[in-house]
């Protein structure tokens, strides 16, 4: 589709966005038939002396100043010459006002912040917001590709008891726990957006990222043979527990048990879901992305386990 894109990512310092950046920049398919200078950064100023911003500038990236926030004239001043605009900003953010300079500016792909469960309309706050933005960047008449991954495998193992129980640390289970739900490694993310965002077949699509499907009794029984710990201590969390916290006045709590009873009480997050709202496959679409060792993933996971706001990126 394009000879040498210039690819511009919103977030890219963040666990998604810096996954996909490095992928684009580490010599793969996509790196080696562009010219220098294609993977474009946004970063806040205040950000400039983050590890990870070091990490991508020395891959290749080139860093522009400035923030989703901006005002209109400095957002299309950062969107000068982008053929491939990612997002990967958090959704509560305003992102209407950089698509709409990426509209003016006739940027020739989109890809807005997704890359989250499957689910309808009316099930969570968060996912219509999402799907409020799709409506936005379709009715500016945006070339796009929407993409969908699922849950992350990363937060899908059982939370060893050594850790303290957060929101970004749940101890618990829902519901019967033999709902499958679909789940993605930020690796395969990084290795399929390289081809979808350059692929004529994904443009004005929805595509869908995955590993495999899992339940949560599988992954519980997974992470007691790796880490030697029993979980059976950690309470179940009822469909009638996760309807009082649905309706919630804290944004957090809400959106939570919005996702948790989406997931694995309503299970909308599934690969037959997916393909019969009409998503396409990216794994029935490219061939030579191996599925990650779930048990390998588990180790990594007991080893260091991801904490929001506290890993590494």
């Amino acid at each position: 589709m394009f000879a040498n894109p210039v690819v511009f990512i919103a977030g890219a310092t963040g666990y998604t966005g810096s996954a996909i950046a490095r992928g684009l920049l580490s010599g793969g398919t996509f790196a080696r038939s562009l010219l220098s200078n294609t993977v474009i950064i946004l970063v806040r100023s205040s950000s400039c002396s983050k590890p990870i911003v070091k990490t991508l500038e020395a891959a290749g990236a080139v860093v522009r100043l400035g923030d989703v926030t901006d005002r209109p004239e400095q957002l299309e001043q950062n969107l000068e010459g982008v053929d491939i605009l990612i997002s990967t900003v958090f959704s509560l953010d305003n992102l209407k006002p950089l698509f709409l300079a990426a509209s003016k500016l006739g940027v020739k792909r989109v890809i807005p912040s997704d890359f989250g469960p499957h689910a309808p309309r009316g099930v969570m706050f968060v996912n219509d917001l999402k799907l409020d933005l799709r409506n936005y960047i379709k009715s500016l008449g945006l070339p796009y590709t929407f993409v969908e991954v699922g849950w992350w495998t990363k937060v899908s193992f059982p939370y060893p008891h050594a850790i303290p129980e957060s929101w970004i640390a749940p101890k618990h289970f829902v519901g019967t726990c033999d709902v499958p739900s679909i789940q993605s490694t930020l690796g395969s993310i990084a290795a399929f957006m390289e081809r979808i965002i350059v692929d004529e077949r994904t443009l004005n699509q929805v595509v869908l990222i995955h590993d495999g499907e899992y339940t949560l009794n599988e992954m519980r029984g997974l992470g007691e043979k790796i880490s030697g710990e029993d979980f059976s201590d950690y309470p179940v969390i009822s469909p009638e527990k996760l309807q009082s916290e649905m309706v919630s006045e804290d944004p957090f709590v809400k959106s939570h048990a919005q996702y948790k009873y989406s997931m694995y009480i309503r299970g909308d997050n599934t690969l037959a879901n997916a393909k019969a709202d009409g998503l396409l496959i990216a794994r029935e679409l490219y061939d030579g992305i191996p599925v990650p060792d779930l048990e390998e993933e588990g180790r990594k996971f007991y080893k260091e386990p991801f904490v929001w706001g506290q890993s590494e990126v």
